[in-house]
């Protein structure tokens, strides 16, 4: 709906474009008939009787010839297309060169009649030339001395159009300006500057008045109805706007994608309404494609936890580099329906399969059958309050769901597999925290075991927009008049959009040297409360008067501030991605741990599994010293280890594992 709506505004605004060409045209006509009539007159304008008669006639023969000569010519060298109230010294050569070409074209007509003809001609040739300049003074005057004829919304649009304040004095305010000027309704008042400006400066004929720190006093002086941000690094001047704006009521927009609004020349799309994504200071992700192309084209790629915000987007994403096939792995049959649909159009096979990470037999049996070379292991459980209550679930998919399909993917031949991991395994403080970075020391211990498969993970922070994560949870609250509930005043979270972190993410598994985890680029942390006042003016409304915003204390499991790594980042040869090179223990004692671990989760010891699942997670071992004799290793081949793995999920009452990696932290994000 949102594209046949697009195509529809586009394609009235290219109408009222071209119906505004041809009135200039209409009005070109009336021009040069005026301009070469007044130079005929002026040609005999000693005589007492003014011009004879039969220059009169010849002059009525010929002048269709003469003004369809110079609309040709206008067409011809672009004279037409431009906002003319915007209008610079280009424009103004278009028309001097489309008249002078003009008269070179009819003052050769002139002289090829004359050569065949013993008449003098229809018009003489002092009154071309007269006529060829005063066409040029004409349209020139109507172009760059008057709006009469403008054909485009100015202030004399009277009081029923929206009043527009550009934010920016460059290139994109320019081509905004321009774009505005072709839209019924809007009259633009002016522009302030994103860095200060000189008083008085004019711009594209408005005023700039003054910077961006004036936009309040200006919306409530001038009735500004829009706010438009226009340049070239949006995010840092949204929020300063947003910060600014909190008091007054103003509609906040922005130019999209500014790159490609100056690749274009100036050809502006849609203005839209800010996006929460506009709140972050992000620079553009780099991708160096071709690693990217050579490891991804022509494979079998699985990606297991499909249905959900980052599974999804990596399958659409892997789809574009023309893979073999995308096996689409997912529990949850809703989310994984919901996510088919979305995938429709991409230009590969796409299979989607139902199937639960910690169903050893099905899961071998899929991969046995699909035989991916790559997997992708995005299935989590990751709601942290949630998981604290029950550490059992986070222990039987996190950590054994990761262990099953480990050892699914060493015995079917997969080249490479990639974990996608959280922020929260870091010095993790809870449940989640603590069984996602058990399941990156189970790739470590893996990848050093050297059986043939690459394993890495990759860490990053919250994604704006995931099912259940923060954003979507404050716009409901926000929806049903509030209030919006945060945690606490101080508390902060990583923020990335989910289109950024799968790129950065295929870009890493590109990168990745065996056993690595590797931690994206999360630029600056985000305040909870900034973010939720920040939603809440652009929804339009104000914090404290409109919506209030209430403080619930901060819940198990999390913590103020998130970090990345509790060890020195080292870089990598991408920019945005760095190595985490944390310690492991050696695979027997791992091994041993995950025996007790899920030891304790059979019985539900839910106070003893929390404490032992912390102690592994926060390196509670040492690597040197492994008691051989007590050893029990786990073997995910000895069946009657997980005889009982079938009764789990029948005493579920509630969809588990294989969810997608979603961050679903509520309100604390």
């Amino acid at each position: 709906m949102d594209n046949k709506r697009n195509v529809g505004l586009r394609l009235a605004r290219r109408l009222a474009s071209l119906r505004a060409d041809v009135s200039f045209a209409a009005v070109d006509a009336l021009l040069v008939t005026v301009a070469y009539g007044l130079a005929l007159m002026l040609r005999f304008a000693e005589l007492p009787d003014g011009v004879p008669p039969h220059w009169w006639e010849g002059f009525e023969l010929v002048l269709p010839v003469i003004v369809a000569t110079h609309i040709i010519a206008n067409i011809a060298l672009g004279a037409y297309g431009h906002v003319w109230q915007f209008a610079s010294i280009a424009e103004a050569v278009k028309i001097i060169l489309a008249n002078l070409s003009a008269g070179a074209v009819l003052f050769g007509g002139l002289l090829i009649f004359r050569a065949f003809s013993d008449r003098p001609g229809p018009i003489p040739i002092g009154s071309l030339a007269l006529g060829v300049l005063l066409t040029v003074a004409l349209m020139g005057a109507v172009r760059f001395r008057t709006r009469l004829f403008s054909f485009h919304r100015t202030d004399s649009q009277g009081e029923g159009g929206s009043r527009v304040l550009i934010v920016g004095t460059g290139k994109p305010a320019v081509y905004l300006a321009r774009h505005l000027a072709t839209v019924a309704g809007v009259q633009l008042i002016g522009f302030v500057g994103a860095t200060p400006a000189a008083p008085g400066k004019r711009l594209a004929d408005r005023p700039v008045l003054g910077p961006i720190d004036a936009v309040p006093e200006l919306v409530r002086a001038r009735q500004i109805n829009e706010v438009i941000v226009a340049t070239e690094n949006g995010s840092p001047i949204v929020r300063r706007l947003i910060d600014l704006c909190l008091s007054v009521d103003v509609r906040l927009r922005i130019i999209p994608d500014i790159d490609s609004v100056l690749a274009s020349n100036g050809a502006v799309q849609d203005v839209r309404d800010l996006q929460p994504d506009d709140l972050l200071e992000r620079a553009s992700v780099y991708t160096d494609l071709e690693p990217v192309a050579k490891l991804l084209s022509g494979a079998c790629i699985m990606v297991t936890g499909a249905g959900g915000s980052i599974g999804s987007e990596l399958v659409r994403q892997i789809a574009t580099f023309g893979p073999e096939r995308v096996i689409a792995l997912d529990h949850d049959e809703t989310h994984l329906h919901q996510a088919e649909m979305g995938w429709e159009g991409l230009d590969v096979e796409i299979e989607t399969v139902l199937c639960d990470i910690r169903d050893q037999t099905r899961l071998m049996r899929v991969l046995a059958r699909c035989r991916p070379q790559i997997v992708f292991h995005a299935a989590a459980h990751k709601h942290v309050p949630i998981l604290e209550r029950s550490p059992e679930e986070a222990v039987k998919t996190n950590v054994l769901g990761t262990m099953i399909l480990i050892e699914a993917v060493k015995r079917s031949d997969v080249d490479r597999f990639v974990l996608i991991s959280t922020d929260k395994a870091a010095n993790p403080v809870g449940v989640m925290g603590a069984s996602k970075r058990i399941a990156e020391m189970l790739v470590q211990s893996e990848a050093s075991a050297r059986n043939g498969v690459h394993f890495s993970a990759v860490r990053f922070g919250n994604v704006l927009g995931s099912r259940g994560s923060v954003v979507p949870t404050f716009v409901e609250q926000i929806n049903r008049g509030g209030p919006v509930k945060v945690t606490d005043k101080e508390m902060t979270r990583y923020f990335m959009t989910i289109r950024e972190a799968v790129e950065l993410v295929l870009q890493a598994s590109a990168i990745a040297d065996a056993g690595q985890v590797l931690v994206l680029d999360m630029g600056e942390p985000v305040k909870i409360v900034d973010l939720a006042h920040r939603l809440i003016r652009m929804a339009g409304l104000v914090p404290g008067r409109d919506i209030e915003v209430t403080f619930t204390g901060s819940r198990p499991g999390e913590r103020l501030h998130e970090m990345l790594s509790t060890v020195p980042l080292i870089p990598s040869n991408h920019p945005r991605i760095s190595i985490a090179d944390q310690g492991y223990p050696a695979p027997v004692t791992l091994m041993d741990k995950m025996s007790n671990l899920i030891r304790l989760a059979r019985l539900g010891d839910t106070a003893a599994l929390r404490t032992s699942l912390m102690s592994v997670a926060l390196g509670d071992w040492n690597p040197n010293v492994i008691d051989i004799n007590n050893h029990v290793a786990i073997d995910l081949r000895d069946e009657a280890l997980l005889a009982d793995a079938p009764a789990w999920e029948m005493s579920e009452p509630a969809p588990v594992g294989g969810h997608g990696h979603d961050d679903l932290n509520g309100a604390a994000g």
